[in-house]
């Protein structure tokens, strides 16, 4: 069996790898872009992209035979973000950090023991953090997982290190307890944690957190690029990074706050 579909549903996994191939190259796509990005069989995905067209998950554009996600996708999970805007706002926050700094802007959720990047804008300079969309990390061995970590006691750290390096035996995390619970105090002290080649030489973040007020969730966004074109700006994109997550906290509380208050009536027909 392929590896890449080991214990998985095939169709389920093209499904997710097209929908992400989407958010990489963010732009209408042929049958055989995607059949060349992804290496799977042309009768395959054609077949996949009429059904996710039949339901409305895509939509193929008639002059170039192209397809595109649809207003459909751009809604499934939005919910998940907190208050109504979230999506938008996140969009808006990132897009700021981009043209802000020039540096890679990332934004990394909890998957279980790992911390999954689920979003990233690419820096315009040609030497740039490369990562891609869904790509994960040890949670407790980078810095956004870092930042998500200061979410959890003390014990709940430790035991997380322990189960990943009993769960994960070919890529063990090389830092002991005691570094992580180091690491994550100095997070929580200062609201934001840095990187100094933690996980690839010569390359740093700065990251910190966002809390989302909706079932207690909270997402980590950061700026990632060379230790030698980060170093002398530290202080400068610190303090845009803060502002900017500071500001979208408060709009997401805000809109919460308003949401309450309106009290979330719901019209059905």
């Amino acid at each position: 069996m392929n590896k890449d579909y080991d214990g998985a549903v095939k169709s389920a996994v093209r499904v997710v790898r097209v929908f992400e191939l989407f958010e990489a190259e963010r732009r209408a796509l042929s049958v055989q872009d995607i059949v060349d990005a992804l290496g799977m069989p042309q009768s395959s995905i054609s077949s996949l992209l009429k059904t996710l067209v039949n339901e409305g998950y895509l939509t193929r554009q008639r002059d170039t035979r192209c397809y595109l996600p649809s207003e459909r996708l751009a809604f499934v999970g939005h919910w998940a973000l907190g208050a109504p805007g979230g999506m938008a706002g996140i969009n808006r926050l990132m897009t700021h950090l981009s043209e802000r700094t020039g540096e890679a802007v990332l934004l990394g959720a909890q998957s279980g023991l790992q911390m999954r990047y689920v979003s990233m804008l690419d820096s315009p300079h040609s030497l740039r953090f490369s990562l891609r969309p869904n790509q994960t990390r040890p949670i407790h061995g980078c810095g956004l997982g870092v930042m998500l970590l200061t979410r959890f006691g003390d014990s709940e750290i430790g035991a997380m290190v322990r189960n990943y390096n009993a769960e994960f035996t070919t890529k063990p995390t090389n830092m002991t307890e005691a570094q992580v619970l180091e690491n994550v105090a100095v997070a929580r002290r200062q609201g934001y944690f840095e990187t100094f080649g933690m996980v690839t030489e010569d390359v740093g973040t700065i990251s910190t957190l966002l809390e989302l007020p909706h079932e207690g969730r909270a997402l980590a966004v950061g700026l990632g690029g060379p230790l030698a074109r980060l170093d002398p700006k530290r202080e400068w994109l610190r303090e845009i990074l803060l502002d900017q997550a500071r500001a979208f906290i408060e709009d997401q509380q805000r809109a919460a706050a308003n949401r309450v208050s309106d009290g979330g009536s719901i019209i059905r027909t």
